[in-house]
């Protein structure tokens, strides 16, 4: 037999054990399977990869999706799209996840159309991987999906908006500093920050005196990169009135780097002060 099917077999072999080995009882088993069906990279390791999309076991799902996308950028499109679509909501999210690690822009519209009819697991993990992809098509999809009745999809909504960087979305990420979450009042405040969206300084503002520490240093920190002279005071207040040595020390900190940048931004005409 020549050597080059010697090779071929032996590859074929080995994809065939290590398909078995998804089956396997003990979820470290199976991950470490998912992953070196990665490594082999070849299209016959993608049926099997696809059904471990559905593994009860997170890891095994996230070492799966990895694994597809490493089979190269057509042929992992296709099964991902594929499995975008299945009836399996588990595989669906884990599908997301690896279409956002592909990164391929050819998975917008089928992320955006999953994002408006799946359940809540698909619809997290679709805005994580629109935030990934990072294609302004995705802007008013993230929009909408900041009006989510499940916090952590508004919050990764808001993270990906801030990734993408667009200002379309500025007005609804302000309204969001006002989330009952804490968690998407943080990431509004730093989307905010990263789009540079000067019409979101007075949200901004009064973000600087919300309850939540980590929410008042990221809009401190946004308006270091949008705000104006007019924002001096404010975040000169922030720096006597947040008191505390450990907690609270970063507020101040980011208070003081945003006067330093908006007093270099706005040096002509604040002289000397």
């Amino acid at each position: 037999m020549p050597i080059w099917r010697k090779g071929k077999r032996k590859k074929a072999e080995e994809i065939e054990r290590l398909a078995r080995s998804l089956e396997d009882s003990e979820a470290r088993t199976r991950w470490e399977a998912a992953e070196a069906l990665g490594k082999v990279a070849d299209p016959k390791a993608g049926l099997a990869l696809v059904k471990a999309l559905s593994d009860e076991h997170p890891f095994v799902r996230w070492k799966a999706g990895e694994a597809l996308a490493n089979l190269g950028a057509k042929r992992a499109l296709d099964v991902l799209l594929e499995a975008l679509e299945s009836d399996d909501p588990l595989r669906r999210a884990s599908a997301a996840d690896a279409l956002g690690q592909l990164g391929d822009e050819r998975a917008i519209d089928p992320l955006c159309q999953a994002l408006a009819s799946g359940g809540e697991w698909v619809r997290w993990s679709v805005v994580e991987a629109l935030g990934k992809v990072g294609d302004r098509r995705a802007v008013p999809y993230l929009t909408q999906a900041l009006g989510d009745e499940v916090a952590w999809v508004r919050r990764g909504a808001a993270e990906a908006l801030g990734k993408i960087g667009d200002t379309q979305a500025a007005s609804s990420l302000a309204r969001r500093l006002n989330d009952e979450s804490v968690l998407v009042r943080r990431s509004a405040a730093r989307a905010l920050g990263l789009a540079t969206e000067s019409g979101a300084i007075p949200a901004l503002r009064q973000a600087l005196g919300d309850g939540d520490a980590q929410v008042r240093w990221h809009a401190a920190w946004a308006l270091g990169q949008v705000g104006d002279e007019q924002d001096l005071s404010l975040l000169e207040q922030l720096l006597n009135n947040d008191e505390g040595e450990t907690f609270h020390k970063p507020v101040r900190e980011a208070a003081q780097r945003s006067i330093d940048r908006i007093k270099r931004r706005h040096r002509p005409r604040l002289g000397r002060r």
